[in-house]
């Protein structure tokens, strides 16, 4: 039985990872979970050991989990090795670490469907009833958000008989299980490229093993171990075959996987397609592994590996047909070395799309961290990225760098009325007139935070940003998004603060001294009635 990956998980999440591994098809791949005490006490290494050893087959474990892994680390016993994933929080293996951080700053107690399937056995673990359990959550939260993830199809009744439970509204945010299935897609990925190297160095050392006896072909065969793709390593070995036995007509019908693949001719041209189909049903009907044609005068091939076949050769009307037994022996002898590239070119052109695969894994998986998945714009650690860059490019070519921060004016009493959901609708189309506007290279787009968002302007004064300031802020009016409790317009509108540094200056100040700028200039637009762009003109500090 071929040994499987495992993944383990916190009981909470089972459920999203065996979906994430479902979804993958990653039919090597199991899931267990240990249980979720959140770290009183941490998992142990002999806890974690002793799960692993009750399955059996298995040679690589993925440990994913945040404060209850403090006690364990990357380990290998005799037939596993054991890599452990320690995350900040582990609601980062079903959402982004920008939205649990909105919610946790907005006061919100997140919960997991895992968590929620058992709330009364949860809250009964933290020593609680219904009272102490109100009194709790009425003092440290504003409300519970639920991360679905659509793996248990009674999620929204259990957030609801909680949020009943301890008086507190409630709120559901789908996540889905993208972000395992990415984190479980690339280690997969990985995976399966080493087995691939494995395999293929396996073979590779096999077959020029048996090759050492063949040194009669070394000289014309030694080009086809520079071949990369498997159309050239067919043509080289229906050259090698030419070469040595001359023969009128050579064909060679390659198989993937043991079914019939293609049907190469040399030379070209010679028969239809009706024909070349009825020749390749011809050959494919082969049952021995070797024999001689029908005219007497030629020979075919069946090349068979570890039981599979990989190819038949066939060869007609050869220059000296008087010695057919003794060509067809030394084709033998050269059947293997000649079909060994084909295989590594198919093993090669399979491992560069692996390598697309797992390239594209990567980039998805940092876009996806980089960016905020309510408004589709970068996040803040893409912006604290991007920032860093921009102030050295800046010191670097002594060129201006100014910073927009767009906060939204009375955004909670637009929550408040309109709810939640129209909150998030409101900061999405927000942000999608701002990138709309910030379009020349270099402008960067960002949410900060909450109902704020910064615009990165490098190489651009004062002067622009304030222009390009205003610009956004007359698009969200004409835009006209409906506020009926603002206190200064029906619609809503933002207040912008603007900031600008460029060298020569204190060598002690940093980025983070612009966006202090930007903010106080923030803070005086709201101070002069809102709906408006104020630029920062006092000290950077």
């Amino acid at each position: 039985m071929a040994n499987k990956i495992l993944f383990v998980v916190c009981e909470h999440y089972v459920r999203e990872a065996q979906a994430a591994i479902e979804a993958e098809q990653l039919d090597d791949a199991v899931v267990i979970g240990f249980p979720a005490r959140c770290g009183r006490p941490p998992l142990t290494t002999e806890e974690l050991t002793a799960k692993i050893n009750a399955l059996g087959n298995i040679d690589q474990v993925e440990v994913f989990g945040a404060s209850c892994l403090t006690g364990i680390a990357d380990f290998t016993s005799q037939d596993y090795k054991v890599h452990v994933h320690k995350r900040d929080q582990c609601f980062t293996l079903v959402a982004d670490l920008s939205l649990i951080n909105y919610c946790l700053k907005k006061g919100a107690y997140l919960a997991t469907p895992g968590w929620l399937a058992n709330w009364r056995t949860n809250i009964e673990r933290l020593g609680l009833n219904q009272e102490t359990a109100s009194e709790m959550f009425a003092e440290t939260t504003t409300g519970i958000v639920m991360l679905e993830t659509g793996v248990n199809g009674h999620n929204p009744e259990h957030v609801k008989e909680f949020a009943e439970y301890v008086h507190r509204p409630f709120e559901i945010i789908h996540t889905g299980v993208s972000v395992l299935r990415l984190l479980f897609g690339k280690i997969a990925l990985v995976r399966q490229m080493e087995l691939q190297r494995k395999e293929a160095a396996k073979e590779i050392k096999e077959i020029r093993k048996q090759a050492a006896t063949h040194a009669m072909a070394i000289d014309l065969l030694s080009n086809l171990a520079k071949i990369v793709t498997e159309t050239e390593a067919v043509h080289a070995m229906l050259d090698v075959y030419t070469f040595l036995f001359a023969p009128q007509r050579l064909c060679y019908l390659s198989f993937q996987d043991g079914v019939p693949n293609k049907l190469w001719l040399k030379p070209e041209g010679l028969i239809d397609e009706a024909e070349q189909e009825a020749l390749k049903e011809k050959l494919d009907a082969l049952q021995e592994n070797s024999g001689y044609t029908e005219s007497g005068k030629g020979f075919y091939l069946r090349i068979v590996r570890r039981g599979e076949i990989r190819g038949v050769i066939a060869l007609e009307d050869i220059a000296l047909p008087e010695y057919l037994d003794q060509y067809l022996n030394l084709a033998f002898s050269i059947v293997d070395i000649c079909e060994l590239p084909i295989q590594n070119a198919r093993k090669y052109e399979k491992l560069v799309r692996t390598q697309e695969m797992l390239r594209k894994a990567n980039e998805d998986l940092y876009r996806l961290s980089t960016t905020d998945a309510l408004t589709g714009i970068a996040n803040r650690r893409a912006y604290d990225e991007y920032l860093e860059v921009e102030w050295k490019r800046m010191l670097r070519n002594n060129t201006p760098l100014s910073l927009i921060i767009c906060d939204i004016d009375y955004f909670k009493k637009y929550n408040d009325r309109y709810g939640h959901k129209k909150g998030d609708i409101c900061l999405h189309t927000v942000a999608q007139i701002i990138r709309k506007i910030a379009l020349r290279p270099g402008d960067f787009v960002a949410r900060y935070g909450g109902e704020e968002f910064v615009v990165v302007l490098p190489n651009t004064p004062t002067e622009g940003a304030f222009h390009l300031a205003e610009k956004i802020r007359m698009a969200v009016v004409q835009y006209n998004i409906p506020h009926e409790g603002s206190e200064i317009a029906p619609s809503v509108t933002l207040s912008l603060g603007i900031a600008e540094l460029k060298p020569p200056f204190d060598a002690e100040l940093t980025c983070t001294t612009l966006f202090r700028m930007a903010d106080k200039a923030l803070y005086q637009a709201k101070n002069e009635g809102r709906n408006r762009t104020i630029v920062w003109k006092g000290q950077a500090e």
